[in-house]
């Protein structure tokens, strides 16, 4: 068309935009109107669609019915109504409903068909595509892959998502009914989608083409279980990466829950271990007890079967033996804080053809060591207790003898009668090479000489012990560490911290003495603490600078040390890789000053902690790339501190109370000594007024 006038041409053009539009919104109403609609017939992954999702169903709607309205466009392969709620004083009702047509061109006749043809008792019927994980699954050769009812079943039954009706009734998992639902299909179920192949026709790229496996897998390192096992539903090969995935999942922690807003209940744990029980080995069930039952035992032995380590955080169930007849390979066991565990709660757990080599048991107020007895259990070779104020030194004496295996024990802040039983114990152990004696602090039994000499005779057996904890506990001394350090050469580790720091005591505790044994014998030694040792000086530290093993060198709140010995341990000791000395007052900055002159002859790395010290107030220190100097993470305790004074019942407090009383003050508050109560007559008439009013003598006291 050609214009004379270009005022014209503009105002023609104008014209043919609006009436253009008006054309655009009278096809977007025919289509409306008469169902006439642009409807994909593949989905997103390629698949035909042969399966129709069907909702705003009429009440009492039947699958008869629903087969009549859908039958004009071709011929059903199935017809699945999904009810509502069923009881006793309920009336199910149609919530939505799948329609499978055996011809794909069958099911986009049906989706571009016209509202009006697709209603049901006067109501429109909402129709939609199932998505991609709902559809059948196809070959390569264009055939369905249809399976008999009988199979189905079958594989619901051996599928790891398991279709019990436990399972329908798990909400929390569960999603919207709207596409998502997991149901029981007489063609499709979501068992059987799970393991039917299915071709693949992409017409785009997207993240799974972008992406390898190692990528993809890392990703969803970082995405929670619950939401990954919800998405499953986006499409088919999503939910073959998904289920890739969780196959590769070893550890689960239901403590992860905890910042979800959906509370995780024993059957919303027996969904996800339904996914993940087949291939984990280690589980911690340190979540809210209040939130599980005693069906978790159950539940953890039957989807479990490779599990290898239990940790049992704040739980108030009694009954854990249906662990060992689904767990047939659990090693490691661990309850925390399970008041209500008792001694028949293990007996079947360590019996002796069990199979577990580790057991912890902590805070604890029941559980004796009766379990033990009698168990026998060959693989048992880790025992710990910690915090158990129950436990019988007689009993777990006579019980350690039928465990012949054991090279790890632990007897951590237990009562303080098991101190004179311990050293009865460590004798029949001789092959002993883990063990940890922390935390007994209490005097009510003193030490005594003889406590002494039959602790140090015990130590004398264990020759193959290799790391020892001995923390905060007030009845090491000098002479069980010289006793350490004459029987036990293979040491690697040596725990001294807070023995008998405090001046105040009556016996002395370690010190430069015992330190130095140590250093002079235990020439494999890779790990030494001796922090808030009041009676520990740079001499003694000194001593380190001769293990030419050590890694770790932690000596936190000691007021007395400098950076003299820390020097001297960087310059000898070429394996050091983290020195702690936080709360160190007097450790200045010749620490660091050494360390960069030691990396320049033998590199690694090295991280040194100096919070809390006078290095802590320099700005500037010398740089180096493998050098880490920490000096605002304070990791001391200052109440473990050797020099640490209560300032809450010094003496200067007992005066605190004398500005409470005042004699004066409080005399002028009720009345002068001198003044007589009643004195007036004005006040002995009033007097008489109160009796007047029924107030009598004890009245008058009480007002």
């Amino acid at each position: 068309m050609f214009f004379d006038d270009e005022e014209n041409s503009l105002a023609q053009r104008e014209i043919l935009q609006a009436f253009s539009q008006e054309i655009l919104a009278l096809g977007s109403n025919f289509d409306v109107s008469f169902g006439i609609r642009n409807i994909p017939t593949h989905t997103e992954d390629g698949i035909p669609i042969r399966k129709l999702y069907v909702s705003n169903l009429p009440p009492k709607t039947t699958r008869t019915e629903l087969f009549g309205v859908f039958a004009q466009y071709g011929f059903i392969k199935s017809c699945w109504l999904r009810m509502g709620d069923k009881g006793p004083n309920r009336t199910p009702t149609p919530t939505y409903a799948f329609v499978t047509f055996i011809n794909p061109d069958d099911a986009h006749k049906a989706l571009q068909a016209p509202y009006h043809e697709k209603q049901l008792r006067g109501r429109n019927l909402r129709i939609s595509p199932a998505d991609s994980w709902h559809q059948p699954a196809e070959d390569a050769d264009g055939r369905v892959c249809w399976k008999p009812n009988s199979q189905r079943q079958e594989e619901n039954n051996a599928s790891p998502s398991g279709n019990d009706g436990e399972q329908h009734n798990d909400v929390p998992i569960q999603d919207s009914p709207s596409n998502t639902e997991k149901d029981t299909d007489d063609s499709n179920t979501l068992a059987n989608e799970q393991q039917q192949g299915f071709s693949e026709a992409d017409s785009g790229f997207n993240i799974l083409d972008i992406l390898n496996r190692d990528c993809m897998h890392h990703v969803l390192s970082y995405v929670p279980i619950r939401d990954l096992i919800r998405s499953e539903r986006v499409s088919k090969r999503w939910q073959d990466l998904i289920q890739e995935f969780l196959l590769g999942v070893r550890i689960f922690k239901t403590s992860w829950w905890q910042h979800v807003p959906v509370t995780l209940t024993t059957a919303v744990l027996r969904r996800v271990l339904q996914k993940l029980g087949g291939s984990i080995t280690r589980l911690h069930i340190d979540h809210n007890w209040t939130a599980l039952n005693d069906r978790t035992a159950h539940t953890v032995g039957k989807f479990c079967p490779n599990l290898e380590e239990l940790k049992v955080v704040g739980m108030h169930t009694k009954n854990w033996n249906p662990l060992i007849y689904g767990c047939k390979q659990l090693k490691h066991l661990s309850f925390i804080s399970c008041n209500k565990l008792t001694d028949s709660s293990l007996v079947q757990i360590v019996k002796s053809d069990s199979s577990i080599e580790s057991l912890t048991v902590a805070n604890n107020t029941h559980v004796t060591g009766l379990f033990l007895t009698g168990s026998n259990p060959q693989k048992l070779s880790s025992l710990a207790f910690y915090n158990c104020y129950s436990l019988q030194g007689a009993v777990l004496t006579a019980a350690i003898e039928s465990m012949p295996c054991i090279t790890a024990l632990k007897l951590d802040a237990c009562p303080v009668t098991m101190w004179k039983i311990i050293p009865l114990i460590l004798k029949k152990v001789p092959n002993l090479q883990e063990l940890s004696l922390s935390e007994y602090t209490s005097l009510d039994i003193g030490l005594k000489h003889y406590d002494n000499e039959m602790f140090c005779e015990s130590l004398s057996k264990l020759t193959e012990l290799r790391i020892l904890n001995l923390s905060r506990n007030i009845y090491i001394t000098n002479a069980v560490l010289k006793q350490v350090a004459q029987s036990c050469p293979k040491l690697t580790a040596l725990n001294t911290s807070s023995c008998n720091s405090r001046r105040s005591f009556s016996h002395a505790g370690v010190g430069d003495e015992g330190i130095s044994a140590i250093c002079r014998s235990c020439l494999d030694l890779s790990r030494l603490d001796v922090s808030y040792l009041a009676a520990l000086s740079d001499n003694g530290l000194a001593a380190a600078a001769r293990l030419i093993s050590l890694t770790s060198l932690t000596a936190r709140g000691n007021a007395a040390l400098s950076a003299q010995p820390f020097a001297l341990c960087l310059a000898s000791c070429h394996y050091l890789k983290e020195i702690d000395a936080c709360g160190c007052d007097n450790v200045s900055e010749e620490v660091v000053t050494a360390a960069v002159e030691e990396l320049g002859t033998h590199p690694r790395p090295l991280v040194l902690r100096l919070a809390a010290t006078a290095a802590a107030n320099v700005e500037e220190f010398p740089t180096h790339k493998l050098l880490t100097v920490n000096t605002y993470e304070d990791h001391s305790n200052p109440h473990l501190r050797p020099d640490f004074v209560d300032r809450m019942f010094e003496d200067s407090s007992d005066d605190s109370f004398e500005d409470l009383y005042d004699p004066d003050e409080f005399d002028d508050f009720l009345a002068a000594d001198e003044d007589d109560f009643l004195d007036d007559e004005d006040d002995l008439e009033d007097f008489e007024g109160l009796y007047r009013l029924g107030l009598h003598g004890p009245d008058l006291l009480l007002l």
